[in-house]
């Protein structure tokens, strides 16, 4: 019978936790109490969106069309990840291709989801847009970045990192937390969505399987 030996492996939850009606108005989760028919309890939920807490995108969210969340088979969302650890760059405002490289080139083809997690104490920490092509070329299916990490600046560089990425099927995870406890640079990682279609993105569960 399968079975994961958690003396080896440790389980590291990677998921913010959203509590109800403490959001804002860019980011609200808000219910009230109701019961069902039998008397037993739930919650309506009044108002939110696809975009809080921890939640993967799909192509549908920049293109208003094509593949959501339900359009990849379940394997998609989990697989071998590494670690990039962010660093203040030496020069200029912004991280470039030269120390991505050097941080993931040894490790080529040995991943299929990269987590990008900032430690540098900048907020936020910027990578230049010449890192966005080399992203592909690693091979990645999935891209999990921190909140506190963004890619070029404004608008324009925006909505371009979303398509370079978008356009070859790589799903962007957003608002991961407690990445502070990944104490390897590799590791197994599942983004679970939801299956509910027509969504531009999903709520998920992320979580790594990390050995001990």
């Amino acid at each position: 019978m399968f079975d994961i030996d958690l003396t080896k492996y440790t389980l590291v939850d990677l998921s913010l936790e959203v509590v109800p009606n403490q959001g804002n108005e860019e980011r609200p989760f808000e219910v009230k109490p109701g019961t069902l028919p039998d008397g037993t309890n739930r919650f309506d939920i009044v108002n939110t969106h696809t975009h809080v807490g921890t939640h993967v995108e799909s192509p549908w969210h920049f293109y208003g069309e094509g593949k959501t969340c339900v359009d990849y088979p379940l394997e998609y969302f989990m697989g071998k990840a590494a670690l990039l650890e962010s660093a203040i760059p030496e020069a200029g405002d912004a991280i470039g291709l030269a120390y991505v490289r050097e941080q993931l080139e040894s490790r080529k083809g040995q991943f299929e989801i990269l987590f990008i997690r900032n430690r540098t104490g900048r907020k936020p920490v910027t990578y230049s847009m010449e890192c966005v092509p080399y992203f592909l070329e690693l091979g990645i299916k999935m891209l999990v970045f921190e909140s506190t990490i963004e890619f070029g600046k404004g608008i324009e560089d925006g909505r371009a990192f979303h398509d370079v990425l978008m356009s070859r099927d790589v799903l962007l995870v957003e608002f991961p937390d407690g990445a502070e406890a990944l104490d390897r640079d590799m590791f197994y990682l599942f983004a679970v969505p939801i299956r509910v279609s027509q969504l531009d993105s999903s709520p998920c569960r992320l979580f790594a399987v990390v050995e001990r």
